[in-house]
């Protein structure tokens, strides 16, 4: 990671902590978003759900020859959902989606509630509030499903096979602040274990013991050479594995790049 990109990162984490309790409150005082939550919530289905992420991608993705300078409109998002804070993009793959987070509802909200309040599958890409929404955590685990009809976190199954592991390395997060890329330095089989609750990230300790077992897999593809600290984070995309219902994949990347929404 470059002097100036570390430099930009800690501009960004600064100011998102700062100003995180705000955005805090202003979740709770979004009594429309409330409102319409408590009404019977029309079931969604995964095809015609995808045909609508990607009729949204198509209207508020403007695409740059540069991928740090993709610009997301995330005030139309926000009209839709506010709960949408940020948006993934992994080249090669077709995970191009918006990120939510609720602040009012369960954590697991989005497995099964979609960007448009629809329930069932495919849910949404989402966090858990136990994660900021600045990607300023030491680790941030973002979940979703694996999908019959390949949508969703399906694609993270790719890095199964080391030739498309080592040829699409990058991730990238556009936040309504900044862009960020992350580089994948382990794909791997893991346990089902909580890991937010398994780890305590703050602690240089733990945040390495998760470190060592994500290197230290057998089932999958890790690029041993890629420098991860905790300054550097990691982002972990979680999904299932369906043949072994007591696993996750979890493909994890590290920041190698920051672009404030300023330079963009």
């Amino acid at each position: 990671m470059s002097r100036q990109a570390k430099a930009i990162l800690a501009v960004i984490i600064a100011v998102i902590v700062l100003a995180g309790a705000g955005t805090g409150i202003w979740f709770y005082l979004d009594s429309k978003n409330v409102t319409a939550a408590e009404t019977p919530r029309e079931d969604a289905d995964p095809d015609a759900a995808q045909e609508d992420y990607e009729a949204m991608q198509a209207q508020v993705v403007m695409d740059n020859d540069d991928p740090m300078h993709r610009q997301v409109d995330f005030e139309a998002l926000q009209e839709v959902n506010p709960d949408v804070y940020a948006w993934i993009w992994i080249p090669g793959t077709n995970i191009d989606y918006p990120v939510l987070q609720s602040a009012t509802k369960a954590d697991d909200y989005y497995l099964n509630t979609t960007i448009d309040g629809k329930q069932g599958y495919p849910g949404a890409i989402y966090t858990e509030k136990y994660n900021s929404t600045s990607f300023a955590d030491p680790v941030t685990i973002m979940y979703g499903h694996n999908m019959k009809n390949g949508t969703m976190f399906t694609a993270l199954h790719k890095y199964v096979d080391k030739e498309f592991f080592d040829e699409h390395p990058y991730i990238y997060i556009y936040h309504p602040d900044y862009t960020l890329k992350y580089q994948i330095f382990a794909a791997v089989a893991f346990d089902d274990r909580y890991i937010l609750g398994e780890y305590n990230f703050q602690d240089p300790d733990d945040f390495q013991k998760y470190l060592d077992e994500l290197r230290s897999s057998i089932d999958g593809n890790v690029n041993q050479e890629i420098q991860v600290a905790q300054d550097t984070t990691i982002l972990t995309l979680s999904t299932c594995i369906s043949e072994y219902p007591d696993q996750r994949w979890l493909v994890n990347g590290t920041i190698i790049d920051a672009v404030a929404e300023m330079e963009q």
